[in-house]
């Protein structure tokens, strides 16, 4: 057997040197080559460009500020780099902003059908396993009808049956929190700030519970409650009563704020304006009443119906409210004018109302839900989905950032399917369906931080960033008549002193110095308004000489 050998050579065909050691200028030339042949390789980049108009959404006035007018050199590089944080923060917004689903996903049919005739169980079957395990329903017709509520994260629900039935549970899981009897008549139910406290008003009086249905607080203030509503950003719970009574009561100190008699009878239609926390409530005669704490009567009244009202909503952001009566009506009202918009005709049986995140409105009409689309731009013409619970509908609440609707009923609890109604962008440092129980004590604390005043509620929520002009005026000519009033005459008479302690001489020197440090402090005021109103008056200094002591005095 032979053995081969195999001579193999190489020759270097990129360089023109076969021979000694490479030239730096021919290695700078193609490193940058490949630093080129790089960038055009990379379709994938690290970084995605931002448009100037996504980042102009989240400037805001603090990179107006020109640092050449801030009084020295160290507070200029303070803010040097105080700007490079704001910089980064807008930028990182903007991006993160490129993974929002902006655009909401509502049912579409083919031409001549009806979206009202696709019912929930064909929704159910042609969507996935985790949306299709969202519709449910609790059957539980001896403890009817039930009021249900939300947390703010739209994760867990609270449900009150007219019979005493309480109970709290995570519904995406199934997983029940507690459950339990109250032996007497439960009006309503509602989640505090947080999942673990829930208010029940019952018969007599407002109880509060935590999540293991252990009793917290008897709260004999509410009394005889029919509605309770809780504003999130000023900690009050909010009380309706039969007795034609509205409470404020603020749950931080336990403390009522406000008690006002409406005199319009029985407040059984209730809610709230998530923009400004201003009550609505509806009474027999057809009027709307708006109430604030600090006004004991009604910020403004209105008839919106010319019979009974049986349910009011307002929308997230406080420019539309919807409303419905016995007179079988469904009006939209513009809330920045008060004046009507749209009215619309429904069928006989029309109680309950309640908005979307998306604008969706759905309707309780008798033992059926109806939810209706476009309803704010007057072209609806027909509803967009509806469903049958099981009996006749007493409560109605859309699940926040979920398409899910609640309904509470007289049989029991129904949950539907809605394409469309939630928002598909979660705030996770406001509302996160997914906090552990660490973060959920860190909310709370910047939630007690962040607490608003009551007396800050107002019509008109941007009313807190303006100036007080008339204040402000006051203060200038109070300053100003500092220079033009006279000053008082400085009056003082030293303590008398016994024989031998203090003669006329030590009397009169001490009055002396009381007196200077009175006209000192009065000419240093006068001074510092003088600068103030008309400013700093630079002066000429003459050289001085010997003889200017001759000079007369100007």
């Amino acid at each position: 057997m032979t053995t081969e050998y195999i001579n193999l050579s190489a020759q270097d065909e990129t360089s023109g040197i076969t021979e000694g050691k490479m030239k730096w200028s021919v290695f700078r030339n193609l490193k940058r080559e490949d630093k080129k042949r790089k960038v055009k390789e990379d379709h994938l980049p690290d970084k995605v460009e931002i448009g100037e108009e996504r980042l102009n959404r989240h400037t805001n006035d603090a990179l107006k500020l020109d640092p050449k007018k801030l009084k020295s050199s160290f507070h200029q590089k303070k803010y040097a780099a105080k700007r490079k944080l704001i910089e980064e923060g807008i930028e990182k917004n903007a991006r993160a902003e490129i993974l929002n689903v902006e655009e909401e996903g509502f049912m579409e049919t083919d031409n001549g059908e009806c979206s009202y005739n696709v019912t929930q169980l064909e929704i159910v079957q042609n969507v996935d396993i985790a949306s299709a395990a969202k519709c449910f329903g609790l059957t539980l017709p001896q403890f009817g009808p039930y009021r249900i509520d939300y947390s703010s994260n739209g994760r867990f629900l609270a449900m009150g049956g007219r019979k005493g039935h309480v109970a709290a549970l995570d519904w995406q899981t199934k997983k029940l929190l507690f459950e339990t009897n109250v032996l007497e008549k439960v009006n309503d139910v509602q989640f505090l700030h947080t999942e673990t406290m829930m208010a029940v008003a019952q018969k007599n009086y407002s109880y509060i519970y935590d999540s293991t249905g252990t009793e917290l607080h008897c709260l004999k203030n509410l009394h005889a409650v029919e509605r309770l509503a809780f504003l999130p950003h000023h900690f009050l719970l909010v009380g309706s009563t039969r007795k034609s009574y509205i409470h404020w009561l603020d749950v931080s100190v336990g403390k009522i704020v406000t008690s006002t008699m409406t005199r319009a009878g029985p407040l059984d239609v209730m809610t709230v304006n998530p923009a400004n926390a201003i009550i609505h409530t509806g009474h027999h005669n057809g009027t709307i009443s708006l109430w604030s704490p600090n006004v004991k009567e009604p910020l403004i009244r209105m008839l919106a119906h010319h019979s009974t009202l049986r349910g009011i909503a307002v929308d997230d952001s406080g420019k539309y409210m919807y409303s419905t009566a016995v007179d079988q009506k469904l009006r939209v009202w513009d809330l920045r004018t008060h004046r009507q918009l749209y009215s619309y005709s429904l069928p006989f049986g029309l109680s309950e109302v309640t908005v979307s995140q998306k604008g969706l409105v759905a309707c309780g009409i008798g033992n059926t839900v109806q939810v209706f689309n476009d309803v704010s731009h007057g072209i609806c013409s027909q509803p967009y989905l509806v469903h049958k619970p099981g009996g006749n509908v007493s409560n109605l609440e859309f699940v926040p950032y979920e398409d899910v609707l609640g309904v509470g009923h007289g049989g029991g609890v129904a949950s539907m399917l809605v394409p469309g109604a939630g928002e598909a962008n979660v705030d996770a440092l406001r509302n996160n369906p997914y906090e552990t129980k660490k973060q959920r004590r860190e909310r709370e604390v910047k939630q007690l931080l962040d607490k608003i005043a009551p007396e800050l509620i107002s019509l008109d929520p941007n009313e807190i960033n303006r100036v007080n002009t008339e204040a402000l005026e006051e203060e200038i000519e109070k300053k100003k008549s500092v220079l033009w009033v006279k000053a008082p005459q400085i009056e003082f008479t030293p303590r008398h002193k016994m024989k031998g302690k203090g003669g006329g001489v030590n009397a009169a020197r001490v009055k002396q110095i009381v007196t200077g440090e009175k006209r000192f402090k009065a000419n240093k005021e006068r001074g510092n308004v003088e600068k103030e109103v008309f400013g700093k008056v630079d002066k000429v200094e003459e050289p001085k000489t010997v003889l200017d002591r001759f000079k007369k005095k100007k």
